[in-house]
């Protein structure tokens, strides 16, 4: 659960400062409504709850399945090197080493011990990296479809609903994230 909460949060940190804006209509994108519908002012406007999408879309659940199990790996690694040193911590406990057999020990310890802690190290490396590629797909994924949709249905901006803080209730900002959710899974399934 930790782990989710950590991979959603680092979408959620990723995304927090996008905006998107509408340029022109692109080939292939979501399907297009016939008319594109205006607020109050002539301007449309929407939000889309970007960590939501993060967290509800097959990519994002499928991201924290290839995180869990990775994490998984190294946990049973880990136990495994700490039982190990945990054995020679006892042995060297014991009281009938002698002085040349205490020493090996020692230093078998401490050899075992710099080989735990660099795994530790180069574990939370490879996580770090994967969690970041991970989410950079992901954020890269949702960027291109949120810009499609607003070029397709004719939004003038799209923010992130999180970073709305105020809207004026004469202009209608619209929440997509529904819509946003829907796509990024038929997209994923392409």
């Amino acid at each position: 659960m930790k782990l989710f909460h950590l991979f959603i949060s680092i979408c959620i940190l990723s995304l927090t400062a996008t905006a998107f804006a509408a340029d022109e209509v692109k080939p292939g994108g979501v399907d297009k409504p016939k008319v594109a519908e205006k607020s109050e002012a002539g301007i449309k406007l929407g939000s889309v709850d970007l960590p939501q999408v993060a967290e509800k879309s097959e990519a994002g659940a499928k991201a924290l399945v290839t995180l869990k199990e990775m994490y998984d790996k190294f946990q049973v690694t880990l136990k495994t090197k700490e039982k190990e040193l945990d054995k020679l911590k006892a042995a060297l406990q014991g009281k009938n080493l002698t002085g040349a057999k205490r020493e090996t020990k020692e230093k078998q310890f401490q050899k075992k011990f710099g080989e735990y802690q660099q795994f530790g190290k180069k574990a939370q490396q490879e996580f770090a990296q994967k969690q970041a590629e991970l989410s950079k797909q992901i954020k890269d994924d949702l960027d291109k479809l949120v810009k499609d949709y607003g070029r397709d249905h004719g939004y003038a901006l799209i923010l992130n609903k999180e970073g709305l803080v105020y809207s004026d209730s004469k202009y209608e900002v619209k929440d997509l994230t529904d819509e946003i959710l829907k796509g990024i899974n038929t997209a994923g399934k392409k």
